[in-house]
């Protein structure tokens, strides 16, 4: 099990705050593994440790920008990342993002209790009005797993992102707070949210 102090804590993860000792794990290897990176925005150039560095220190020096390690609680295993960025403090929105980097972590639900876990944090302590996130059209379990959890398709974006040799369409979703309210207590995650953001 992590020695940190978990920040967000569901039935398979805790998320805590992303450290530099992380920089000496798997973190590097996500970002320059392409079937990871395959359907994401991220991994079109390599990362080393000093990059990382320079990004963890960058979200970490502005407050428009959260990100947390995600931990799997069975093993200890620093799984993925997940953060809000990009936050409007005028509009109360900010950008969903999560990774799960380890592959024997994927379609085993982590994915799914992370977006709750962080919706709900970005509603109940960040006050957020609207969370939005993009998602590369292709990428129907993604599309699947924020439908599920609650979020609305609001558009495509033709062509968006570049990957694999070819051009793909961006669907940009979104969740507001009073959709947020309604759709909680039949999240998996409801009690952990009632004994961490109690009403």
């Amino acid at each position: 099990m992590s020695t940190f102090i978990p920040f967000l804590e569901g039935h398979l993860t805790q998320l805590r705050a992303l450290d530099e000792s992380d920089l000496d794990g798997p973190m590097t290897e996500w970002s320059n593994d392409r079937e990871v990176t395959r359907m994401l925005y991220r991994g079109a150039y390599p990362e080393n440790r000093a990059s990382a560095q320079a990004a963890m220190a960058a979200v970490s020096a502005n407050p428009r920008e959260v990100e947390l390690a995600i931990i799997d609680k069975v093993s200890g295993r620093h799984i993925g990342t997940s953060g809000i960025h990009s936050m409007n403090p005028i509009a109360h929105s900010g950008e969903f993002r999560v990774l799960i980097g380890e592959k024997d972590f994927w379609n085993g639900g982590y994915g799914t209790e992370v977006t709750q876990l962080m919706v709900a944090y970005a509603f109940e302590v960040l006050n957020m009005h609207k969370v939005w996130l993009g998602v590369t059209a292709d990428n129907l379990g993604a599309v699947r797993c924020y439908e599920k959890v609650g979020f609305v398709k609001e558009g495509v974006l033709r062509d968006e992102t570049y990957r694999n040799s070819r051009y793909y369409d961006a669907v940009r979703m979104s969740i507001l707070r009073d959709e947020y309210d309604q759709l909680r207590g039949q999240w998996a995650v409801a009690d952990k949210l009632e004994t961490q953001f109690p009403r």
